[in-house]
């Protein structure tokens, strides 16, 4: 693809007026040296980059110096407005300094034969979510300076700004209908600066400096450092797919993107992207629906376990100064005995099928037991109609880009009641859901972090949507289960309608009826149910009394706008569970749930879906010789 493109824009050159001409040289010129150091035609260089990152009133800045040795050893020290830290891959280890958190991970012996902290590697994936990246850097690793510039002339349209100095050449047919600047040193021999902003007002600029010399760069230590000390394997793959999901995200939130329509099948599940929306169906044993999960979101799975694992494992290692690793096999260890064996068979299915590690696919079935949410549940005099709406909202880290591998999850499991859950791609526990039987859930976190020795919140919640018929099973479940940390949940029934919040601990719990006052909750409101902290709270309560009486779906869908929605809301539903429907809203890029459209779902006919005959696989064209 890149050496087509390289002399389709070559043959194009041949008819370039003069001028052009002398411009496409003074940027070969300039680019000579960056095409030596991609096409490996450097051995030992060291780069620096400055960088600053603007999207709306955020800005960000920091620099980065990378210093390659030879093809196993480098450096890589970054300073920056949100972390600072100092890489180094050595022969004899890999070690990581984090000087204001007094840290270091340090991983001896020998170098693993294949590493996921190869530059190679941790480059190519923000190239992937970057398509106009990954293009030019084919450009750039396939040809000569002078051919390299002619492509992007022809590819991107660049071209001279006049009367600049130093030059300037801009691009006329940018990326995602943006401007992007190439800014060259003063005497025109190296590129200074690289810089890209669209039409949203999202800037990035990147100042390049490049030397042909290298050496590692210094640690800092002191004695009162905290050194950890995993394997060196386990520090390169946390490392490797950490950095590079994280260099991922920062490409992806500077990129638009939508989901193609399409249908994918695997055994007897099948996923439909419908209007930007991933529906997956899953029906069978525990170990075939795990399985048909992994496959059909098998790409999705492995981002999202890098983002919880790595990314945001590698955030909890430096604040908390401890291997993040290391402390969801501890909670693993102790949570196991709890969580009857078919979900664990559901999770071994889902590592079949993905292609990650059973132990990555087991650590992250945990993570779910940070998030910190809200939830009301309205019915009776509260609606109009006395119609039962219960309102979830999601609040975490939208940074991880969850929200980007967001799934609803349809599953028949056989001696289990049909359910719909609203989760992500690799999680198989449950946040959001609601049965057939007109049993609907959410959770709120609270504190307790530690207590572990229990049935983990999103297990306790599957168990419910797959055991309970009635308002009182879910109770009964709930109240019988051996619980970890501190939860809160809204649990509503079609049925009655009725709801019922519940405060929930290790070793107390507390069904906390509608209209019941409690000294943790604002004034009571009849037939509701609002759970939730503090200004949020307030705010819920204040809702829901202004327009008692009144709610319908929509009232209800902007009674979960901010600020009961927290900044990081990555998901809203809207169960209405007598019909056996609910509305989902995704977080889009760094925008919140609650301001974007919702989706409706009705779970009779995604099942009714569920029982059609699979579609046939699509037909892949043949490929041939010649023009047949």
């Amino acid at each position: 693809m890149a050496a087509a493109i390289v002399a389709l824009a070559a043959a194009a050159a041949l008819a370039a007026e003069p001028q052009a001409t002398a411009d496409l040289e003074l940027l070969a010129k300039a680019l000579e040296r960056t095409v030596a150091v991609v096409q490996g035609k450097v051995p030992a260089f060291t780069a620096t980059f400055s960088v600053r990152f603007k999207d709306g009133e955020t800005e960000q800045a920091g620099e980065a110096t990378l210093t390659r040795v030879d093809a196993e050893q480098f450096g890589l020290a970054l300073k920056s407005d949100l972390v600072s830290f100092v890489l180094v891959r050595a022969r004899e280890a890999t070690r990581l300094a984090v000087p204001a958190q007094k840290l270091a991970v340090v991983g001896k012996g020998p170098m693993p034969p294949e590493s996921d902290l190869s530059l190679g590697q941790v480059l190519a994936r923000a190239m992937e979510a970057w398509p106009n990246a990954a293009t030019a850097a084919a450009i750039v690793q396939a040809a000569e300076p002078m051919a390299v510039a002619v492509a992007f002339q022809t590819l991107f349209g660049v071209e001279r700004v006049p009367e600049t100095a130093p030059a300037v050449f801009q691009s006329t047919r940018a990326p995602g209908g943006g401007k992007v600047s190439l800014e060259l040193s003063p005497d025109g021999k190296a590129l200074q600066r690289v810089s890209w902003r669209d039409e949203a007002g999202r800037e990035v600029a990147i100042g390049v400096a490049l030397r042909e010399e290298a050496a590692l760069p210094h640690l800092p230590t002191g004695e009162d450092f905290k050194t950890l000390s995993p394997a060196r394997e386990e520090v390169e793959r946390a490392l490797g797919r950490g950095i590079g999901r994280a260099l991922e995200l920062l490409a992806q939130s500077q990129t638009g993107s939508r989901l193609r329509n399409e249908t994918r099948t695997a055994d007897q599940g099948r996923l439909v992207v419908r209007d930007g929306v991933r529906v997956a169906m899953l029906q069978g044993s525990p170990l075939e629906v795990g399985y048909q999960h992994g496959k059909l979101l098998a790409k999705e799975t492995r981002r999202v376990a890098d983002s919880v694992l790595y990314v945001a494992g590698l955030y909890y290692t430096v604040t908390k100064r401890e291997w993040f690793l290391d402390t969801l096999r501890a909670a693993l260890k102790r949570v196991e005995p709890h969580v009857p064996q078919e979900y664990w068979d559901e999770i071994q299915g889902l590592a079949n099928g993905s292609g990650i590690s059973p132990e990555e696919a087991r650590l992250a079935s945990v993570f779910p037991e940070l998030f910190h949410c809200s939830g009301f549940a309205l019915f009776g005099k509260a609606t109009a109609g006395g119609k039962l709406l219960h309102g979830r909202v999601l609040d975490y880290m939208m940074e991880l880009g969850l929200q980007r591998e967001a799934v609803v999850f349809v599953v028949k499991k056989k001696n289990a009641i049909p359910f719909a859950n609203v989760g992500y791609a690799g999680f198989t526990g449950c946040v959001s859901g609601m049965n057939a039987e007109q049993v609907a859930f959410g959770e709120m976190g609270g504190k307790g972090e530690g207590q572990w020795d229990g049935t983990p919140m999103g297990f306790l919640m599957r168990m419910g949507l797959e055991r309970a018929k009635t308002l009182d099973d879910a109770i009964r479940i709930f109240r019988e289960a051996k619980r970890t940390c501190e939860y809160y949940y809204v649990i509503s029934d079609g049925k009655g309608p009725s709801a019922v919040g519940v405060a929930a601990t290790p070793d107390r719990i507390e069904f906390i009826q509608p209209g019941e006052a409690h000294p943790k909750l604002a004034a009571p409101v009849e037939d509701a149910v609002l759970m939730s902290a503090g200004a949020r709270l307030a705010e819920l309560v204040k809702g829901a009394k202004a327009k008692h009486g009144q709610f319908d779906e929509a009232a209800a869908i902007a009674l979960m706008k901010r600020p009961v929605a927290m900044r990081d809301n990555l998901h809203n539903v809207l169960f209405v569970p007598q019909d056996l429907a609910f509305h989902v809203a995704n977080a889009k890029g760094r925008s919140p749930a609650c301001d974007q459209p919702y989706a409706r779902h009705s779970l009779p006919d995604l099942l009714d879906e569920m029982s059609k005959p699979l579609p046939p696989p699509p037909r892949r064209p043949r490929r041939g010789g010649g023009l047949f």
